[in-house]
């Protein structure tokens, strides 16, 4: 029984060590992928690879992303977290203080000052939410122990290019828990991509002129339209919830689901982040935005 017993055990040692090794990167395989994808040299790649760690606060988000409350909390108790007075004051003081700005941005992008103030204030809340993590141990371990190792994997990649390509220190950059940077919190593909350095001093997402004008530039590319409207409400049921690409339905606790007529610059601000609750409360803020600065 001995002799089974140790044989049996180091066949499981061998399988957990083999599964705990299919984590592991080869890293300068994924240094050499770096540098043919985006032609940053080998070295470099390998030197950030080589100082990355495995973060346990994040490990333990994974566990817990699958609950955030955009996917599982009904429309009504979502909603409030992020239309309330104090985000309506917020987005108006914002507004009034950039004025300028917002000015600019709208006659450029064609995006209203009123939906630029609901993303930033639902993202990192005008900057009041600060930034901790290091973006690269988050993506790093995002990249291992995520159900979207490979989506991560490309946005550790392209983090990698973008810190080489603006010369900014890799391990001194904070992001959130899932390493998205920024004010507007892009993921690194999207800030080449989609960032806008407005006010001419470098591409910076912690600078308010160059998130507006990220947000605004993202936005029209997925099809947000200048003055068209976003969402117009349809109809309470108790019916089964239905969406098409015309008509979004969002549940209720009660059993009810609120039907909307939406349109182009809706999608757009799904894309932003994923969801139809996002995108209907960033609406809904800016409305309440838009009615209290014409109320002023």
């Amino acid at each position: 029984m001995k002799k089974v017993s140790g044989f049996v055990g180091l066949i499981v040692l061998f399988f957990s060590c083999s599964f705990s090794l299919s984590f592991a990167f080869d890293l300068q395989r994924l240094a050499n992928d770096i540098h043919k994808k985006y032609n940053v040299p080998k070295e470099y790649a390998l030197n950030v690879l080589k100082r990355a760690k495995t973060l346990p606060d994040v490990k333990a988000f994974v566990n817990r992303v699958a609950n955030s409350p955009e996917k599982v909390f009904t429309f009504d108790k979502f909603v409030v977290l992020f239309v309330n007075q104090e985000r309506v004051r917020d987005g108006v003081s914002f507004i009034k203080e950039h004025k300028k700005l917002c000015r600019m941005i709208y006659e450029k992008y064609g995006v209203k000052p009123s939906i630029i103030a609901a993303i930033l204030s639902i993202e990192t809340n005008f900057g009041k939410v600060k930034l901790k993590t290091d973006a690269l141990d988050a993506l790093y371990t995002l990249a291992q122990f995520s159900r979207r190792k490979n989506y991560f994997l490309y946005e550790l990649e392209n983090f990698i290019a973008y810190t080489y390509r603006h010369k900014i220190d890799p391990f001194s950059v904070k992001g959130s828990i899932t390493g998205a940077l920024g004010l507007p919190q892009f993921m690194p593909s999207n800030i080449d991509k989609y960032g806008v350095d407005f006010n001419n001093n470098g591409l910076n997402l912690d600078e308010v002129e160059d998130a507006c004008a990220s947000i605004s530039n993202y936005l029209v590319h997925f099809g947000y339209k200048k003055d068209k409207p976003i969402a117009e409400f349809v109809k309470m049921d108790k019916k089964p919830c239905k969406s098409s690409r015309r008509i979004a339905c969002f549940k209720f606790s009660d059993g009810r689901c609120a039907y909307y007529r939406v349109y182009s610059s809706f999608w757009a601000l799904v894309r932003y982040n994923g969801t139809k609750n996002y995108a209907l409360a960033a609406y809904l803020l800016s409305k309440e935005i838009d009615k209290k600065l014409s109320s002023n």
